[in-house]
């Protein structure tokens, strides 16, 4: 922390340190190997197992060690200023026409009840219960318990098509509905109880499914110490699916559309004597319109979501699901897209060697979903995270930085420089992470293209001039792209802010693919609840395409 606290250049001189993995790692009891088929410690999740790895400066070999790695580290000095240029904008949301069903998802307990007799007993509203009681000393009793599993198939299917019969009813009336659940809790989310655990990620495994069409939200409250803020900020967030209109003061964008479409996908099947595997495509469509009637404003709403399960050969050849909601926005007049992509498992911008042939980004892939639309636009783009020290007060809670020029170091594919991958876009958040004692760092999401891999001069000339060159298309897509993170801030505030990460509900550790990922009640199979209700509803499409064909 010296190091990061010098306000003035310090010494970028590549250093050697160790990278060591302790024994500890290892599960040290036969059965729970024998059992689970693994030789690691099943309590790695997240970021629990950092604690078993160390870098220092030694030499030796420590027995505790169970293997390290020597290691070149660099530290890149890049700084980050407050220039003149600023943007002002307004943000609010767009009501008209919306109609709206609220959802409680509540245990069965005496502070839940007065709850929704003082706030919703006079609404129209669905409510879902569970007898928390029973579940903790019949079901979450035990990890191996099998009933755990059932209960929770059974709840998962259960409580999906009783929602969707209901709101299929709407569908058919072209209604498109605003569906804010709200879970009530009795234990705290870092020390979450077994059944809660299972109900807050269901909620997000619902949200996804039921975005597809309409307008679904998902939060909970915790009621022990609630307060009025954390109740004002978890309200709030259940109008993130809200469409808005932001209003700009000193400026009016000439891009009349724009689509921002995010993929990812995990594996659900697999094979255990080949390669083949079974994957569950996940992704979401964010547009936004300049609205013609102001000059100066622009509407943003999430037009919908959708997964489908696919083999390791199609999903990353030719989606079908992926190219019909192209072709169903550039029928709408879309024209320019954003496409965002990462694989849950990659954690780094590293787009070298066979890395490239992989994922979403593939030219099998773009050059599909450009197949009899000769004016279409398709921006590839990757993203990262990494984190800055504030060293001043700054008063302007967001800084971008879109010169190309000056963020072209970042990243540098320095095995083959005609193909590579070029930052093109850095967006800072004003808000301090870190523990209560030491507010330390800053977030900072950075975008990257790629050039050169696609053997398509057009292709190259678009990611030019939308990402790259100093164009007025580049001003817009990126101001585009701000409001999209700004949209998806939840906290109630008069004075928001951008949301670092709006890609967390379908990449990373709390993704609703994550979160879907459950125990078999055969303890050695994970088991996908998003992918078995992606094949659920499938299922119930073909039957009524054959019941009306018929």
């Amino acid at each position: 922390m010296i190091v990061l606290k010098k306000t003035k250049l310090f010494d970028t001189k590549p250093c050697t340190l160790k990278i060591s993995i302790s024994q500890g790692i290892l599960e040290k009891d036969e059965d729970k190997i024998i059992d689970s088929n693994q030789i690691f410690n099943d309590k790695l999740a997240k970021k629990e197992g950092l604690k078993y790895i160390s870098v220092d400066d030694s030499s030796g070999i420590d027995k505790e060690e169970l293997c390290s790695l020597s290691v070149e580290i660099k530290f890149n000095d890049i700084q980050y200023f407050r220039s003149n240029e600023e943007q002002k904008f307004s943000m609010k949301y767009d009501l008209e026409g919306i109609k709206t069903i609220p959802m409680l998802l509540t245990p069965q307990e005496k502070q839940c009840r007065e709850i929704y007799k003082q706030g919703l007993i006079n609404q129209a509203c669905l409510v879902c219960n569970y007898n928390y009681e029973r579940l903790k000393e019949e079901i979450f009793n035990a990890e191996d318990n099998p009933k755990m599993f059932w209960y929770q198939l059974t709840f998962s299917l259960l409580t999906y098509l009783s929602l969707k019969v209901l709101l299929d009813e709407a569908k058919k009336a072209d209604t498109r509905l605003f569906i804010p659940l709200l879970r009530l809790h009795l234990t705290d989310k870092d020390d979450a109880s077994p059944e809660e655990v299972f109900m807050r990620s269901f909620s997000y495994v619902l949200s996804h499914l039921l975005n597809e069409y309409h307008r679904f939200s998902s939060q909970g409250i915790c009621l022990k110490q609630l307060d009025f803020f954390k109740k004002r900020n978890s309200l709030s967030s259940l109008y993130s699916t809200i469409p808005k209109i932001f209003k700009f003061d000193n400026y009016t964008p000439k891009l009349d559309k724009l689509a921002i479409i995010v993929v990812s996908s995990r594996e659900c099947d697999r094979k255990s004597t080949n390669t083949y595997q079974i994957k569950n495509m996940i992704g979401e469509v964010i547009c936004l319109d300049h609205q013609k009637n102001t000059s100066n404003a622009i509407r943003l709403y999430n037009q919908g979501t959708f997964s489908k399960n696919y083999d390791t050969e199609e999903i990353y050849k030719n989606p079908d699901v992926l190219t019909n909601k192209v072709t169903e926005l550039y029928n709408k007049g879309y024209r320019h897209f954003l496409y965002i992509a990462k694989s849950p498992y990659s954690n780094y911008l590293n787009i070298t060697g066979e890395d490239r042939e992989l994922f979403f980004m593939s030219p099998d892939i773009i050059k599909t979903l450009k197949i009899g639309k000769g004016d279409i636009h398709i921006y590839p783009i990757f993203f990262d995270k990494y984190y800055v020290v504030k060293l001043q007060n700054i008063k302007a809670a967001s800084l971008y930085i879109q010169d190309t020029s000056e963020l072209r170091g970042l990243v540098n594919d320095k095995a083959d420089a005609s193909q590579r991958s070029l930052v093109f876009f850095n967006l800072f958040n004003g808000i301090t992470g870190g523990n209560k004692n030491d507010r330390s760092y800053n977030g900072v999401i950075s975008y990257t293209t790629l050039l050169n891999i696609y053997n398509d001069i057009e292709h190259e000339k678009t990611i030019y001039a939308g990402l790259i060159n100093d164009t007025e298309l580049k001003k817009d897509i990126l101001n585009y792209l701000t409001l999209f993170h700004f949209s998806r801030y939840e906290a109630a505030s008069s004075m928001i802010n951008l949301k670092l990460d709006p890609y967390q509900n379908l990449i990373g550790d709390n993704s609703v693919g994550a979160l879907s990922m459950s125990k078999h009640s055969n303890k050695n199979i994970d088991f996908n609840s998003l992918a078995f209700l992606t094949e659920v509803r499938r299922y119930l499409y073909d039957k009524l395409e054959k019941e009306e064909q018929e």
